[in-house]
Parts: structure tokens; C-alpha cells; sequence
């Protein structure tokens, strides 16, 4: 069971690789993100921090950054607070594109534990993962440079999805408000079966999908396969902004789900 186990992990990350393409022009998938981001672990002797990050305030207790991204280490974000040093559990993260490169957004709580008092200055750290797989030349550990958080007004307000009305029997035409602020991206997120020829079924995937200047509606086709398992079957809709290398709130966003 644990070598099957093993197999489909594997064939989902080979999956996750292939679909990169699926979304040109309009967005790509989550998955491939991780993949095709770019490499952050440069060589340690550099002086240029390894990990290219920035940050900002979403509101006096959720902190967001947004850092490059290199998939061979797992990340963590640490602020200075009251002459200390803590790590900040976070609470929501993501995948975005921002001037074609991926990027990873990570939503921290820096009031948990019952902490009142704002982080002077935060750091993302990447250590390696399985370090034992890697050449001893591979950093161990990543760092980016101490981030003194922007205020809250960088980050852009998302528009409200108003409605997803059914166009047609295999069509929904996703609807929201206009975006405010003159965003640099308006994206369409949409949830749906996939099927994954690698690993011979299908699974919820995540598509991005970039909105024309000034648009406020978008047409999305529906998955109605005979054999996308029940469970599998609904379809989810939401909205996020980029604007200036920050994301919308990502605890703000609600998916809209219809049937197919």
C-alpha cells in the first residue's frame, strides 16, 4: 500500500508539471506553479539575499508576503517583536503570478499567542527538505533579507463576485463588480474536475484565469464527464487583485459553487 502510495505522489507532481500550458493567455494551474517558479536557492556565498520577499500589513494581526519560491524547502516567517524573535503561524497561502514569475503569498498571524504589539521587521527562512536527497552543496538554509512591513493601504480590495448564472446546460457566466483601484491583475479563480492522464482518474483542480481590462463577466465551461466521480462534481468560483507585487486578503475570499 505505502509504494502505491508512493507511485501516486509521485504521478501527481509529474501531473502538476504537464498542466503548465493549460491556461496560457488567461492564467495556469496551481499546481505547475511550485514547479515552474524560479529556483530562490542560489549559491550561499552570494551577498544577495536567497529568498526575494516583501511584505506588508493586511490589518493589525494578518501580515502578508509575498517571496520567490523554490520547492525543495519548506518556508517559514519570523518577525522581531519586543527586542524578540518569533515565528508566526500562518493563515492562509497561495500561488500567484505577478509579471509573468510565480510567486508564493503567505498570510501570517503575528497576534497569535496573545501577542498585541507589531512586528518591527520579518524574515522568510527556507530550510531544505529531506536534505539527505541533495548534494551537501545545496544550502541547508535559505533566507530572505529583514522585510520592514509596508502599511495596509498596498493591499487592493478584490471585487465582489455578484453572481455565476447558467448560460447554458454546459456554460456559467461568472459575474462581479467592477474592481476599484485600477488593479494591475483581475483574476478569475476557478475550481473544477480534472483528469489526470498520469494517474488514470480524476481530482479538484485550481485554474487561474487573467480578466480582460474593465471586464465584469467571464464565461467558463462546465466538466460534465459521465466519469468524474459524485464528490468531485461541483464547480467553485472566486475573485482576487494583484496590484503593485501584493495580493488581495486571501481570508476575504469566498468560492461561489454551482452543479454542473
Amino acid at each position: 500500500m505505502t509504494s502505491r502510495i508512493t507511485r501516486i505522489a509521485a504521478a501527481m507532481a509529474t501531473c502538476a508539471l504537464s498542466l503548465g500550458a493549460l491556461a496560457a493567455g488567461g492564467g495556469a494551474a496551481a499546481a505547475a506553479s511550485s514547479a515552474t517558479a524560479p529556483a530562490a536557492g542560489a549559491d550561499a556565498s552570494t551577498s544577495r539575499a536567497a529568498v526575494d520577499a516583501r511584505a506588508a500589513a493586511v490589518d493589525r494581526c494578518s501580515y502578508q508576503v509575498v517571496r520567490s519560491d523554490d520547492s525543495r524547502y519548506v518556508y517559514s516567517v519570523s518577525g522581531v517583536v519586543g527586542g524578540s524573535t518569533r515565528e508566526f503561524p500562518v493563515q492562509e497561502e497561495d500561488f500567484v503570478r505577478i509579471s509573468d514569475t510565480w510567486f508564493k503569498v503567505a498570510q501570517v498571524d503575528v497576534c497569535a499567542g496573545g501577542q498585541s504589539q507589531a512586528p518591527v521587521t520579518l524574515r522568510v527562512t527556507g530550510k531544505l527538505d529531506r536534505p539527505e536527497h541533495y548534494d551537501p552543496s545545496v544550502p541547508r538554509t535559505i533566507r530572505s533579507g529583514a522585510l520592514r512591513p509596508a502599511s495596509s493601504s498596498v493591499i487592493p480590495k478584490a471585487p465582489r463576485l455578484t453572481s455565476v448564472d447558467r448560460v447554458d446546460a454546459a456554460t456559467v457566466r461568472v459575474n462581479w463588480e467592477a474592481a476599484q483601484g485600477s488593479p494591475d491583475q483581475v483574476i478569475v479563480l476557478e475550481r473544477k474536475p480534472f483528469y489526470s492522464s498520469e494517474l488514470g482518474l480524476w481530482h479538484p483542480y485550481t485554474f487561474r484565469w487573467n480578466a480582460p481590462d474593465g471586464a465584469t463577466s467571464m464565461d467558463r465551461k462546465l466538466q460534465r464527464d459521465p466519469g468524474v466521480p459524485a464528490g468531485i462534481r461541483s464547480h467553485s468560483y472566486w475573485m482576487r487583485v494583484v496590484k503593485d507585487g501584493f495580493v488581495s486578503d486571501l481570508r476575504a475570499e469566498r468560492p461561489t459553487s454551482v452543479e454542473p
